[in-house]
């Protein structure tokens, strides 16, 4: 952007005084010292010079009135809780605000995911237990673990004669479980 392009787009304000003493400052000599920048200076102060004088003289005609009264009468209109409600959901779907919805979803999902296990419905069950042996030869206790339930079960056994027949010691003769 060039000195006047920078310019003709501070005149308007330059002319409202809406600029501070330094840039006013800049403006004014700029505005006096280039044709082009005084050329749009006087168009401007032309168009404020002709809406000034259709507001003076229509502005009396206007009958504000009923406009006071139909905006009292909205502001203490009741309105259901129900249009409230779609109106603030509008409000929230607008696309600047749905941006965030998209991340905020899919962290929900991948939380909820990783999370499984608290949540029994997704969770996968498995039927896989293992079996323990006790003591050096397996014969009298074993031990019956299944993850999925946390259940673990003590076997306690006795052979009976002739069941075990690779077994090279006798058990000891003792109480049977």
């Amino acid at each position: 952007m060039n000195e006047c392009e920078r310019i003709e787009n501070s005149i308007g304000p330059w002319l409202d005084h809406e600029l501070n003493a330094a840039e006013s400052e800049v403006v004014g000599a700029h505005v006096t010292a280039c044709s082009r920048c005084s050329d749009a200076r006087q168009r401007l102060e032309k168009i404020d010079r002709a809406l000034s004088s259709v507001l003076v003289d229509e502005a009396p005609k206007i009958e504000f009135a009923s406009f006071w009264r139909e905006l009292k009468q909205q502001i203490e209109q009741k309105r259901p809780w129900r249009k409230r409600l779609l109106e603030q959901a509008g409000d929230w779907a607008s696309a600047p605000r749905a941006a965030w919805a998209v991340p905020a979803l899919i962290a929900v999902l991948i939380a909820v995911l990783s999370y499984q296990s608290y949540f029994p419905i997704w969770r996968s069950r498995n039927n896989f237990a293992t079996v323990e042996s006790i003591d050096s030869y397996g014969r009298n206790v074993a031990l019956l673990r299944e993850d999925g339930s946390k259940t673990t079960v003590i076997w306690l056994y006795q052979n009976q004669e002739g069941d075990d027949e690779a077994a090279e010691e006798t058990p000891p003769a003792g109480p049977a479980f």
